[in-house]
């Protein structure tokens, strides 16, 4: 696999799991149900992929 690729492939995922728990707090600050719990989730899995790839 090229740099290129995996690079994009790398911010692409950055992109995503920010995404996700923009709209995890999004939905919590409006008091959706489970948002709370998805928040912490996506927090969790973020965290973890950027500790895997720093």
């Amino acid at each position: 696999m090229s740099n290129a690729i995996a690079a994009h492939k790398h911010r692409t995922r950055l992109h995503v799991l920010r995404d996700r728990l923009k709209r995890a707090l999004r939905d919590q600050k409006r008091g959706l149900a489970g948002a709370t719990e998805r928040v912490a989730a996506h927090r969790a899995k973020r965290l973890e992929y950027r500790t895997a790839n720093a």
